[in-house]
C-alpha cells in the first residue's frame, strides 16, 4: 500500500530516515507524504530505501515491521539428539580434533580472544569459526567436556567486552576492529542461549544487544571496520563482513524473535539490519543475473566475487525475511540451481577452492564449503520450505564431509577432488588449483589455510540440529537420519520420536512416537524416490486396541512432506523409501553414480603413510615436519595412495545394487566408521575395464575423463562403495559398453 500520512507519527525509525542522505525513486502509484525528510544523496541502485521499502508492507494500525514467518520454523539448539551411527560420527569429532582445539591448537587455546596472541590472520576469526562448531557439537551429544569448553570461553569473552559493547579482543583505537570476526562467535552465541537457556539466555541476551548498539553506531558513522576500511586493510579483509552480512542479520533476527527487547532496542536493530544491508557492496540478488553470473570460468582470479560461493546461497532468503520482496525468492532459486549446474560436484559440494571453478573433476572442493554449504541449504528450506534444498543438504553431509575427515577426525582435507586416486604432498608441482598449493587434499591439521581447522566442527552438529522443525500442528522430519527428537508443540503438549535407521545406507525408518495429545508427523519424501515402492505404516493403541494402518505416500509438491495424522499416547511408524539407482551425466560426459542420496566412487584400494605434521605456511618439498605437537600423537600428516587401477571405464548398463547388512535398519552402529573395513558394507558392482587416461604435470591428477577410449585388456567387474569411506576414489567415470 502507499504510504500515508497515518504512518507518520510511529517513532519506528524516523530517526534512522532523518540520518540518511540519498534521493529516493518512489515505486509507480507510491506517493510520498512531503514532510518524510529526505536529503540527497546518490546510493548506487536505490537499495538504500530497503528500509523504508519494510514499512510499505506495514498493515493498518500496524506500529512494526515484522519478519515474514519461516516457512517450517527452527528448533532449539538441543531438542534433536543424534542416534547410532550419526551419533558415532559426532562421537568421532568430539573425541578428535574438533574437541581438543581448546587443549593444545595455538589459534584456539592462545587466541586474543582468551587474552593470547596467537591468530592466522587480522580479521580474528579463528575461536569465533570454532567457538560456532562446538556448541552444537556439546550439545547435541550432551558432553560435559565440550559443554565445559563452551562455558569457559564465552565466560572469558564476556568479561573482555569492552565497556562501549564491542565483543572480541580489538580496543576502540584498533584498526582491526571488524564486524566480520564477531559474526561466527555471535552465532555461537544464540545456539548457547537457546540450549542452555536457565543458564545463558539473559546475559548473552544483554551481551549481544551491547554490541549491537555499538555495530550501530558504527555503521551511522562511516561504516568503520565494515565498509570503510583503513589504507594498510586489504580489500578482501574489508569486505569479508560485507560478503557475509547477512549471517549477522541472522543473529539479528533470532534476537527479534527470541528475546524480550526494549523498543528502542528494536528499532536499533531494525535499523543495523537495514545499514548492513545498505552499506555492503555485495547485493547476492544482483549477481544472480544473466549479464553478471560467471557460468565459466577461465581467469585464477576472475571478475567472480570469490570466496563465500557456499554462504550467499542463503543470503537473499535471509535478506527477504526483513524487506518483504519476494524476487528475492527467485533469486535465492538462482543462486542455488545455477551454483550447482555450473560449479557443482557429484558429491553435493561446490567446486571452488577460494574462486568458483567449472566443473572439471581435477579441481578442489574445500571443507569450509562443505559444511557451510549443508548449513545453508539447511537454512534455505526452513526459510523457503523447497524438497529439494533438503534434498542437497543430506547429500554434501552425506557425503563430501566424511570424504575429507580421517576416520578418527583428527585429520581432514582442505580440499577434496572428485577424483582423487591419491592424497599426497605435492608442494613442488603445479597443483591445477586456483588459490591453493600441492599440500591441499593431504589430511592434516593445517593441509592449508587454518580456517578449515576451526571450520569444520560444526558440520554434522548443525545437520542434526536443524533435522527436525515446527510444521501445522507438529513435527517434521526433513532432515532424514537417525535421532531423537523431544520438544513441545504448541496446542499438543510434549513429543518425544525416536527414529532408529540406517539411512541413507539403507532405506527404511523406523519411528517411535509418544505424545501427550494428538499431533501431525511429516516425514519428508526426496524428489529421488520412487513413489510407488514407499512405503508409511503406522501402528496405534487405541482402547486397548492395537489397529494397524497404511494409505499411499502422497507428499506435498512443493515441501515434499507427508502427513501422518497420530492419536495421543504411543504408536510406530514405518516409511520405506523406494530408492533405486540413479546415473547422472557431468559435464565432461563421464557419470557419477547413485543410489538414494549416497555417491558410490570406484574402489581404488588405499595404502596409507604418516609424516610428521607440516603447518599451513610450510611449502618446502624437503620439509620434515614440525615437532611442535608432539605432545598431540594423533596429529600427523596422512597420505594415501590407490592400490588398485583408477583408470577405469564402466558399463552403465551393468550396473546392480548390493544392501549388505546396511539394509536392516535396527542396527544403527554402521556408517562412516573409524576403522577400515569397518563401515557400511553396501556396494554397487559394474562391468569395466581400463582405458588409456593421462594425468596432469606431472602426476598431480587425473585429467579430465576422455571419451572413445577403447579397453585395454579384458573386461572385468568393479566395485564402486559410498563415497564419504573412499578416501580415494574416481566419482565421475568415462563410459563404454561392454
Amino acid at each position: 500500500m502507499p504510504i500515508s500520512h497515518h504512518l507518520i507519527p510511529f517513532n519506528f525509525g524516523l530517526a534512522y530516515l532523518d540520518s540518511l542522505k540519498f534521493p529516493f525513486v518512489p515505486a509507480k502509484g507510491v506517493k510520498l507524504p512531503l514532510s518524510l525528510p529526505f536529503q540527497v544523496f546518490t546510493m548506487k541502485k536505490n537499495t538504500a530505501f530497503l528500509f523504508l521499502a519494510t514499512l510499505l508492507h506495514l498493515s493498518e494500525g500496524q506500529t512494526k515491521p515484522k519478519l515474514l514467518p519461516w516457512a517450517f520454523e527452527p528448533l532449539p539448539l538441543g531438542s534433536v539428539k543424534p542416534l547410532g551411527w550419526l551419533q558415532g560420527e559426532l562421537r568421532i569429532m568430539a573425541d578428535g580434533l574438533a574437541g581438543h582445539e581448546l587443549d593444545f591448537y595455538p589459534y584456539v587455546k592462545d587466541s586474543p580472544w582468551l587474552n593470547g596472541t596467537a591468530e592466522y590472520t587480522r580479521l580474528g576469526e579463528a575461536v569465533p569459526y570454532w567457538f560456532n562448531g562446538l556448541v552444537p557439537l556439546a550439545y547435541s551429544l550432551d558432553d560435559q567436556r565440550l559443554k565445559d569448553q563452551v562455558h569457559s570461553v564465552v565466560s572469558r569473552v564476556l568479561e573482555m567486552q569492552y565497556e562501549d559493547g564491542w565483543i572480541g579482543p580489538e580496543n576502540a583505537t584498533n584498526p582491526d576492529r571488524n564486524l566480520w570476526g564477531r559474526i561466527p562467535f555471535l552465532l555461537g552465541m544464540i545456539q548457547l542461549a537457546e540450549a542452555n537457556p536457565t543458564g545463558w539466555h539473559e546475559k548473552l541476551v544483554l551481551s549481544i544487544t551491547r554490541h549491537m548498539r555499538e555495530a550501530h553506531r558504527i555503521l551511522k558513522t562511516g561504516g568503520s571496520g565494515y565498509s570503510n576500511c583503513g589504507a594498510d586493510v586489504s580489500f578482501i579483509d574489508c569486505s569479508w563482513g560485507q560478503i557475509r552480512m547477512h549471517d549477522m542479520v541472522i543473529v539479528i533476527q533470532w534476537l527479534l524473535e527470541n528475546a524480550k527487547l526494549e523498543d528502542n532496542d528494536v528499532t536499533m536493530l531494525w535499523e543495523v539490519m537495514h545499514l548492513l544491508y545498505e552499506l555492503s557492496k555485495w547485493k547476492w540478488e544482483t549477481w544472480y543475473t544473466e549479464d553478471q553470473y560467471e557460468k565459466v570460468v577461465s581467469d585464477a582470479y576472475p571478475s567472480n566475487p570469490m570466496f563465500p560461493y557456499n554462504h550467499r546461497l542463503k543470503a537473499s532468503a535471509v535478506i527477504r525475511r526483513f524487506t518483504h520482496k519476494e524476487d528475492l525468492v527467485e533469486a535465492t532459486n538462482k543462486a542455488v540451481e545455477w551454483t550447482f549446474r555450473y560449479h557443482g560436484s557429484p558429491s553435493g559440494s561446490i567446486l571452488a577452492d577460494e574462486s568458483q571453478r567449472d566443473l572439471a573433476p581435477f579441481m578442489g572442493s574445500e571443507l569450509c564449503a562443505t559444511v557451510e554449504t549443508g548449513y545453508s541449504l539447511a537454512y534455505l528450506y526452513q526459510a523457503l520450505g523447497t524438497n529439494g534444498f533438503a534434498d542437497r543438504a543430506e547429500t554434501v553431509i552425506y557425503n563430501a564431509l566424511p570424504v575429507m575427515l580421517t576416520h578418527d577426525a583428527w585429520g581432514h582435507q582442505y580440499l577434496s577432488r572428485p577424483n582423487q586416486p591419491f592424497a599426497q604432498r605435492l608442494v613442488d608441482r603445479a597443483s591445477h588449483f586456483t588459490t591453493n598449493g600441492g599440500a591441499a587434499t593431504v589430511y592434516s591439521l593445517e593441509p592449508q589455510y587454518p580456517c578449515c581447522t576451526v571450520n569444520h566442527p560444526q558440520g554434522y552438529p548443525k545437520f542434526v540440529a536443524n533435522s527436525w522443525v515446527r510444521a501445522e500442528k507438529g513435527l517434521a522430519h526433513v532432515l532424514l537420519g537417525p535421532s531423537l527428537v523431544t520438544t513441545s508443540i504448541p496446542g499438543a503438549g510434549q513429543v518425544s520420536i525416536k527414529c532408529e535407521t540406517n539411512y541413507p545406507f539403507s532405506d527404511t525408518l523406523f519411528y517411535t512416537v509418544s505424545s501427550d495429545t494428538a499431533f501431525n508427523l511429516f516425514l519428508r519424501v526426496p524428489t529421488w524416490a520412487t513413489l510407488s515402492k514407499s512405503a508409511i505404516t503406522v501402528t496405534t493403541s487405541q482402547g486397548g486396541s492395537i489397529i494397524n494402518s497404511s494409505a499411499p505416500i502422497s507428499p506435498d509438491p512443493l515441501s515434499g512432506l507427508h502427513r501422518v495424522s497420530l492419536p495421543a499416547g504411543k504408536s510406530t511408524v514405518n516409511y520405506t523409501i523406494g530408492s533405486s539407482i540413479r546415473v547422472e551425466t557431468r559435464d565432461s560426459g563421464a557419470v557419477s553414480v547413485y543410489v538414494g542420496n549416497l555417491l558410490y566412487a570406484l574402489d581404488v584400494g588405499e595404502e596409507v603413510t604418516t609424516s610428521l605434521p607440516h603447518r599451513w605456511y610450510d611449502n618446502d618439498p624437503n620439509s620434515e615436519g614440525t615437532r611442535e605437537f608432539s605432545q598431540v600423537p594423533n596429529i600427523k600428516d596422512t597420505y594415501f595412495n590407490n592400490t588398485k587401477p583408477w583408470n577405469v571405464a564402466i558399463d552403465p548398463a551393468t550396473l546392480e545394487y548390493h544392501p549388505g547388512n546396511a539394509s536392516s535398519g535396527h542396527q544403527m552402529g554402521r556408517g562412516f566408521a573409524p576403522e577400515v573395513g569397518k563401515g557400511a558394507d553396501n556396494f554397487v558392482s559394474v562391468r569395466g575395464c581400463e582405458i588409456k587416461w593421462d594425468t596432469l604435470s606431472g602426476g598431480v591428477a587425473p585429467a579430465p575423463p576422455p571419451k572413445g577410449e577403447k579397453c585395454q585388456g579384458d573386461g572385468r567387474t568393479y566395485r564402486l562403495i559410498p563415497y564419504g569411506l573412499a578416501k580415494v576414489h574416481m566419482s565421475e567415470l568415462p563410459t563404454l559398453k561392454l
